[in-house]
């Protein structure tokens, strides 16, 4: 892409991934955290690497020969070496943080075993606890015909029952339907924990009356999961899905992870048993699965001086009434969860369900909860007799299997359901109600960054517009009728694939045109991630034209900014706390005539190129306003925000005393921040 020069301020996008886990992981290390809290983003850098070994390694493990140069102008070759590099590094501080965290817990009267003595007491309780909650579920299987589920934890035993006989290998599935974690104690002040795998291997010898076992440790293996579904029409999308989800029950090891204390003679059996070669297995210096693990501990001890002061989401009354339909038509209104309850959201499907005015009700849905009220509200609209279609996207990666069983109880319900476009997801963010009052169609449209998901809706921020602007609720009914393979025009919603990169070029082009110009020229974007080529190239241009480009980028982030000649007016920060940051915001200066718009849409190939996605315009005055300065509140963070430089690092701008925390602003006045109160 571009000149050598260019290319110098462009980083690979699974390095950019890795230095995102690692910012993570370093807040794992901040003790201005709650300490559960730490635990807790311990748990999410083990969750993020699971995840990159399932769906990229693969791909890069492939390219581990190829002196191809990819994207960053790095060989196939030396980004294996150097992806291979970064997981050991993050593994082992991960046990380096585990075992920091698990001292400090210890001081707090939280103790991990084998932190603690078992006497006879706690060594009765844990006899009580395997006989009568964990053996019955325990099954013992061949090491040569077992399959495998990836992730999950498995004793392997060697047995030995006579001298002049070969040793026996076996494993024992410990299921993920059991606890990680039990609590031995009875003193309320102290708090004895044991990991499942312990109790097990406390008491294997009763598994195995008749021999003796000689060894045992715990392993797990991670396996490929990224594989192609191919589809030529909308009917071979859900046997696609399907034949997709048995062949990820077959896919290859790409990691297999074991206890330090696993002799030579068991792991290599194992790499032998699984065709793991050296560079894929790992001897883990502590307990195994940190996500499981340390999700448990946050569940289970119940701390609240070790975890973030509480927040209540704000709640919005006006949004809450029988009239809520009516409060959308007089005024937009813009939702910036969790700040703001998602309670308004999920009200409005259920009056939309009964209200006798709804006739239709069109919806995308993406990922939701596993007791989902926007699923229930659905389905009673279709009882009520009212016209439901629902897009349930069933390339949801790994939500496949669930959106395929919300999808088909919709159905049940009466819903018409839709399960994805042929080899292209959807993405979008987005509810369509169509209502006859005195005769007449209104409409009202809610747009969103985020997923219909009212658990992650407490946790991930995200932007909401409730609008019954006329050529938006056109454009939304439009969008609807593409879906669905009509002709459709669209006039200021602008879509993907067809629409949404060259929309995004031209404006950063015209900012670039203005800045040459003399104008006013200045974009503050904030994302997820960012690593399209297209994207990248006119942002350096708008740079070398003398464009302030501010972006918050959450994750991965493949221009490097503040290079001199070529991307010195890019300017970077991320940001990682409480909340996961995943609304998408761009505002363009525009010749001081500011332009605000919100999407469903990072600037990445797969969701510009390979998704059907949604980016809107914020129209009205006080909602635009609201953007800006959220996204200025966050620019200005000196708590959180880390700062990539020039060499592609990030590092924490941080003030010794006061400063701004973005997030904890906005959980204290939400209103405020709105206002411009503290920009």
């Amino acid at each position: 892409m571009g000149t050598a020069h260019e290319r110098n301020a462009e980083i690979n996008r699974e390095l950019s991934w890795l230095k995102f886990n690692n910012r993570i992981q370093e807040e794992a290390d901040n003790v201005d955290n709650p300490l559960l809290e730490r635990a807790k983003f311990l748990a999410i850098v083990t969750s993020n690497m699971d995840e990159f070994l399932q769906v990229r390694y693969e791909r890069i493990y492939e390219g581990r020969d190829s002196e191809e140069k990819l994207q960053g102008h790095i060989s196939g070759k030396k980004l294996y070496r150097k992806v291979n590099k970064e997981l050991l590094h993050q593994c082992n501080r991960q046990y380096t943080l585990y075992e920091g965290i698990r001292s400090e817990l210890h001081l707090q009267g939280i103790q991990l075993y084998p932190a603690f003595f078992m006497d006879s007491a706690l060594s009765e309780r844990e006899k009580v606890l395997f006989e009568q909650e964990i053996c019955p579920h325990l099954k013992v299987e061949e090491l040569k015909s077992v399959r495998i589920r990836q992730k999950q934890l498995y004793v392997c035993v060697k047995l030995v029952r006579s001298p002049r006989k070969p040793a026996q290998f076996k494993l024992i599935a410990l299921p993920t339907s059991l606890p990680r974690l039990y609590d031995l104690s009875e003193n309320k002040d102290q708090q004895c924990l044991i990991k499942l795998e312990d109790i097990v291997q406390h008491h294997i010898y009763r598994l195995f009356p008749r021999e003796e076992v000689e060894h045992s440790a715990v392993f797990r293996v991670l396996c490929n999961q990224n594989f192609p579904v191919v589809e030529e029409t909308a009917q071979d999308v859900v046997p696609a899905v399907q034949e997709m989800l048995l062949k990820r029950l077959q896919g290859a090891v790409t990691r297999l992870e074991a206890e330090e204390r696993m002799s030579e003679e068991m792991l290599t059996l194992l790499m032998k048993q699984f065709r793991v070669e050296q560079e894929r297995r790992y001897r883990v210096t502590g307990p195994l699965d940190l996500n499981k693990l340390m999700m448990s501990l946050y569940s289970m001890v119940k701390r609240a001086d070790l975890k973030y002061p509480a927040a209540q989401p704000l709640e919005v009354p006006a949004l809450m009434g029988e009239d809520v339909f009516d409060v959308i038509d007089r005024e937009d209104w813009l939702l910036f969860h969790p700040y703001h309850s998602f309670a308004p959201v999920v009200h409005l499907m259920q009056r939309a369900a009964v209200d006798p005015t709804v006739k239709s009700i069109k919806q995308t849905l993406y990922r939701v909860s596993g007791t989902s009220p926007i699923v229930a509200a659905l389905a009673q609209a279709a009882e009520n007799g009212k016209d439901v279609l629902v897009l349930f996207e069933a390339h949801a990666r790994f939500d496949e299997a669930n959106n395929l069983h919300w999808g088909q109880k919709l159905e049940a319900a009466g819903c018409r359901v839709l399960y994805g476009l042929p080899n292209l997801k959807v993405h979008s963010k987005v509810t369509l109600f169509e209502r006859e009052v005195d005769g007449e169609l209104r409409r009202e449209v809610h747009l969103g960054t985020g997923n219909y998901h009212d658990g992650t809706a407490k946790l991930y921020t995200d932007f909401g517009l409730l609008t019954a602007d006329k050529q938006l609720t056109a454009d939304a009914a439009a969008f609807f009728d593409a879906l669905r393979g009509r002709d459709a025009h669209l006039e200021e919603i602008v879509k993907a694939p067809d629409q949404m990169q060259k929309k995004l070029i031209s404006l950063i082009e015209r900012e670039a045109v203005n800045a040459e110009n003399g104008l006013p020229a200045r974009i503050l974007a904030k994302m997820n991630s960012l690593s399209d080529k297209k994207i990248i190239k006119a942002l350096l241009k708008a740079s070398q034209a003398g464009v302030e480009i501010n972006l918050i980028v959450r994750g991965v982030c493949c221009v490097i900014p503040e290079v001199e000649g070529v991307s010195e007016n890019i300017h970077v920060r991320s940001i990682v706390g409480r909340h996961l940051e995943h609304a998408r915001a761009f505002m363009f200066e525009n010749a001081g005539q500011h332009e605000v718009y919100l999407a469903s849409a990072d600037w990445m190939p797969r969701n510009l190129v390979r998704r059907a996605e949604l980016m809107f315009p914020i129209k009205e005055e006080a909602s635009r306003r609201a953007v800006e300065n959220v996204l200025t509140l966050q620019w200005n963070d000196t708590q959180k925000a880390r700062r990539c430089n020039a060499d592609g690092d990030y590092e924490l701008n941080k003030l010794e005393e006061g400063g701004v925390n973005a997030q904890e602003t906005l959980l204290k006045d939400i209103w405020g921040v709105y206002e411009g109160k503290y920009n």
